[in-house]
């Protein structure tokens, strides 16, 4: 395995900070939806949530430890990220654009020679 490139660290930590959140969102989506008389729809999205949690961190943990997978996942997920931006353009316009600028920047980052031959896909 090849050395592991910078950006790469930082995605890892990203996404290891992003799936803290989501944790939070999960906790704070079944609080709030019990609150309001939704009790089993609160636990459906917090199940949601802590998936897409599990998922972010072990991504960047896959991240430090070189895990192909991660590569194909995180393309996978930075083209959904890119379609759903094009679908928020229609509502809350300026997230859709950031959405879609810091999704086709990692997107590109990821076809980078150094970080496909990291991640062993070169």
């Amino acid at each position: 395995m090849s050395e592991r490139p910078l950006g790469v660290s930082v995605l890892g930590v990203l996404w290891i900070f992003i799936a803290c959140i989501w944790v939070v969102a999960a906790i704070l989506g079944v609080s709030v939806l019990a609150g309001l008389g939704f009790p089993g729809l609160g636990a459906i999205a917090g199940v949601i949530l802590f998936c897409i949690a599990i998922v972010d961190l072990l991504l960047g943990i896959g991240c430090f430890r070189g895990w192909g997978i991660v590569w194909t996942v995180g393309v996978l997920m930075m083209v959904i990220n890119i379609i759903f931006g094009l679908m928020t353009l229609f509502s809350a316009w300026i997230f859709g654009v950031l959405s879609i600028i810091v999704s086709a920047i990692i997107l590109w980052y990821f076809f980078q020679p150094q970080v496909k031959k990291y991640f062993g896909k070169a």
